[in-house]
């Protein structure tokens, strides 16, 4: 039987620019660290572990940081980082046998100001990856469905501030 391994949560504000939006959508749910096996295997086993984890991260990273709505967030980042850092997480939210040892998105994509059509568009490019690399449809749901919940850290242009504080002008 597989154990899920604990997610470790590190970082420092100068990770802050280097894990964007990606660490979306995917990312990446630091409240699941990682999926139960079922009777077919853990999620990661049936996408097909890293090697398969690696070409989906690395072609979704490579698409956002030459698209129009990922390209401002990715520049001045040091991607192969990035993509390491992401492959890590999804390896850990999916049952492998990973740790995640980057920010948690909060902190991630504080002060980017992502949009709402810049997180669909990122999530739109993931799947058009996961279908380039064969991983089926139930695994693919089973993943976006575990880095939906990031949205609400990830997303904050247009969100009003916090009671109690005044608006920039």
């Amino acid at each position: 039987m597989h154990s899920a391994t604990p997610c470790a949560v590190a970082g420092s504000a100068a990770r802050r620019r280097s894990l964007p939006i990606v660490a979306v959508a995917f990312g990446l749910l630091l409240n699941a660290c990682a999926t139960a096996p079922t009777a077919h295997g853990s999620l990661y086993e049936r996408i097909g572990g890293n090697p398969v984890l690696e070409a989906v991260v690395g072609d979704t990273i490579d698409t956002l940081a030459a698209s129009p709505d990922g390209r401002r967030s990715f520049e001045g980042v040091n991607l192969k980082r990035v993509k390491r850092l992401v492959t890590a997480q999804f390896c850990t939210l999916s049952g492998g046998p990973c740790t995640y040892d980057g920010d948690d998105m909060r902190t991630s994509h504080g002060g980017l100001d992502i949009t709402e059509r810049e997180f669909n568009a990122i999530v739109e490019i993931l799947r058009d990856a996961l279908n380039r690399h064969g991983v089926g449809e139930r695994e693919k749901n089973e993943l976006l469905r575990m880095l939906a919940p990031m949205k609400r850290d990830i997303v904050t242009a247009g969100l009003a501030p916090p009671r109690g504080t005044r608006a920039k002008s």
